[in-house]
């Protein structure tokens, strides 16, 4: 059976909200704390971009950061156990709920509509993409939101392949800057690992929620 990967139009939302989290996480604390599975050169390096290599970096054809949708235990606590804390206890800034907000949308959506292209871009499992869509969009942000927890980059703890992205992904080459980001994109595709269904099911049952079905040119400088 054939399938769709990502439009243009999915590709133009990547590129925004990669943008908005490289810029926020140089000056928001909150966000920044989604870093913290970087090591320390790699998340100094990440937070002092330049614009011109914020703009390249962005362009990677995935989200550079994630809601841990490969965490089963993780979101069973989401979904089943909600956590119960207080939204407030960790207030985020409006700019950061507003691009918390705006991925989760994004991200929600996709599950409906294409769920294999979110797994290209995000490396979600096609499982995860359904559980996601059998939630409003409503029940699943007021879920992450309770948690407290700011998304955090994307294979955080891969050095190699973050060393890539910040090195080589962000050239002012452009054969150089786009074969390192699409060998980050291997990398989320094949090392991603699948959840575990059954205690998935556990959680999307917990919800109540109804059953549904569930895409510039190269810069020419680099400093």
């Amino acid at each position: 059976m054939g399938f769709s990967g990502p439009d243009t139009t999915d590709y133009e939302n990547v590129l925004a909200l990669n943008h908005a989290w490289l810029e926020l996480a140089q000056r928001d604390s909150g966000l920044r704390r989604g870093l913290d599975a970087m090591p320390d050169k790699l998340r100094e390096r990440m937070t002092s971009l330049t614009n011109s290599q914020t703009a390249r970096l962005a362009r990677t054809p995935f989200l550079l950061f994630s809601f841990r949708e490969t965490d089963e235990a993780y979101w069973t606590n989401t979904l089943v156990d909600r956590p119960g804390a207080d939204l407030f206890d960790i207030r985020p800034t409006d700019d950061a709920d507003t691009l918390i907000s705006a991925a989760l949308g994004f991200i929600w959506q996709l599950a409906r509509r294409n769920p294999y292209a979110l797994r290209v871009i995000c490396g979600a499992t096609l499982y995860w993409s359904e559980r996601i869509a059998e939630l409003t969009f409503f029940e699943l942000l007021d879920a992450v939101r309770a948690t407290g927890d700011p998304p955090v980059a994307r294979f955080g703890m891969h050095a190699d392949l973050w060393r890539k992205l910040l090195g080589s992904g962000v050239s002012r080459q452009m054969l150089s800057c786009h074969a390192a980001q699409m060998t980050a994109l291997q990398s989320i595709l094949t090392q991603a690992p699948g959840a575990r269904q059954e205690k998935w099911s556990l959680a999307a049952r917990s919800v109540g929620a109804p059953e549904q079905c569930i895409a510039e040119s190269n810069e020419t400088t680099q400093t």
